[in-house]
């Protein structure tokens, strides 16, 4: 199961298309952060970003790649595909041992096979929301072990450092709610004792790095980047629509319906062929100790509740949400499968499990059709300054609207990118050998044509 998720995040990562937002505005920071040697402040085109107001945590992972590996797109995204790896990992870890093998596989596949969790800002992008996911995820698993050893609870302090660093304080609405849920829950065996100085023990170690950042980037431009943060990217995102994301509040159902149609209507199947499951599955959560149904309850309502509540929703604000879907959709399935089976309807079981099979293939499919057409780089002039490569490098590359993504790519292969109104403005501005990327198939005798696919072509100016 492992090794078919690794597959599935993994490949074409080279093969898709830059997103315009924000997976391109990363990009360009990280680039510009390594070729200009500034590690602290966090540039776009040059210039400090308070655009992008988020601490630079991501920036500095994809700059550290770029700087190992060179400039590209596997690079770019290979830490949020590592980070949805390691998310399925300890899905399926946690799942084997608090729920039983066959739950822990279901969960696995449900997860690694969530259109949502690879393609929205997730686990295929250079965003950071798969290492958000993979925070939120860790939170809940260590909070959940701290029951029977408190000792591990001191790792909650630098998860939750790290889900600052790398999305603002916004994210610690995920965290709070679990948290607190299990200090004031934990009574069990005396494993309360304990507890509380070891999460702040462990704040407290994560602190000396958020605040040691914040000390040196308030020496650069004071409060230019907090009053950003805080002001525009908190406050002003939790408490008003911004952006033009004037989305009613039901958002995020109709999203899982067009996103997760294919789970939920196994999950739907399961609930409705076994009719004792939903009874089966209260039984098991009364049978849990209190703390550990008010972490579990912490963990789906948080994760869900809190994209609820912001006014700006956005679709990958509910990422941190699906490793628990995946989790109750793998119970329900589990359940409604032993069920038929300890009943004697062997062929509902395997009708069961063929429908499961066919939710797999249906979600494959879906993924296998957003990457080869949707994102192809050969539907954009993305794939021509890719294939270009070297050939443009010191150059000066020319085109009508120079979009984000086509900017980061140009400016990894060395060159510039130059917007103009048209091509007789480039022919105004440009000297022989500089390129010239045309979205209207022109041909001119003074144009050499390099590269062409069905969306653009790349010509050299004689």
């Amino acid at each position: 199961m492992l090794a078919a998720a690794a597959v599935l995040f993994a490949t074409r990562l080279d093969h898709e298309m830059v997103d315009v937002w924000d997976e391109s505005l990363y990009a360009t920071s990280a680039l510009e952060m390594v070729r200009g040697g500034d590690w602290l402040v966090t540039t776009f085109k040059g210039v400090p970003d308070y655009y992008n107001s988020k601490p630079p945590l991501n920036v500095w992972l994809i700059a550290a790649m770029f700087q190992a590996f060179g400039p590209g797109l596997i690079a770019l995204r290979v830490t949020s595909a590592l980070a949805a790896w390691l998310t399925v990992l300890v899905v399926w870890r946690w799942t084997r041992d608090a729920l039983g093998a066959r739950a822990a596989v279901l969960a696995a596949l449900v997860l690694a096979t969530s259109y949502p969790f690879l393609f929205v800002h997730s686990g295929r992008t250079g965003n950071p929301d798969a290492m958000l996911t993979l925070a939120v995820t860790l939170t809940f698993t260590t909070l959940w072990t701290s029951h029977h050893r408190p000792g591990v609870a001191i790792w909650v302090g630098p998860l939750a450092a790290f889900a600052l660093m790398l999305k603002g304080p916004g994210v610690l609405a995920y965290l709070a709610p679990m948290v607190l849920a299990v200090a004031f829950t934990h009574r069990a065996g005396g494993s309360a004792v304990g507890l509380w100085p070891r999460l702040a023990l462990g704040m407290a170690v994560a602190a000396v790095p958020v605040l040691g950042w914040v000390v040196a980037r308030w020496h650069v431009d004071g409060d230019a980047l907090f009053r950003q943060m805080l002001g525009y990217d908190l406050a002003a995102r939790a408490t008003s629509q911004l952006d033009g994301h004037e989305e009613p509040w039901w958002f995020y159902a109709r999203l899982l319906g067009r996103h997760w149609y294919d789970w939920l209507t196994v999950v739907a199947v399961a609930v409705a062929a076994a009719s004792n499951g939903p009874r089966r599955l209260i039984d098991a959560w009364r049978r849990l100790p209190p703390s550990r149904r008010a972490l579990v309850a912490a963990w789906l309502v948080s994760t869900a509740l809190v994209p609820t509540l912001v006014p700006t929703r956005l679709a990958w604000y509910l990422n941190p949400f699906y490793p628990g879907a995946a989790v109750v959709a793998a119970l329900a399935i589990a359940h409604a499968w032993q069920t038929l089976r300890d009943r004697g309807h062997r062929d509902r079981a395997t009708a069961l499990a063929m429908l499961v099979a066919l939710a797999v293939v249906v979600a494959v499919a879906r993924m296998g059709y957003r990457s080869h057409e949707k994102l192809d780089l050969g539907r954009s002039a993305q794939g021509l300054v890719l294939a270009a490569g070297e050939a443009l490098a010191g150059g000066r590359v020319y085109a009508t609207g120079c979009p984000h993504p086509e900017a980061f790519l140009v400016a990894a292969a060395g060159a510039l990118c130059v917007a103009v109104s048209d091509i007789d403005a480039f022919r105004r501005a440009s000297a022989p050998g500089d390129f010239w990327i045309d979205r209207a198939g022109v041909t001119a005798p003074d144009l050499t044509l390099l590269a062409v696919n069905r969306r653009a072509s790349l010509h050299r100016r004689r």
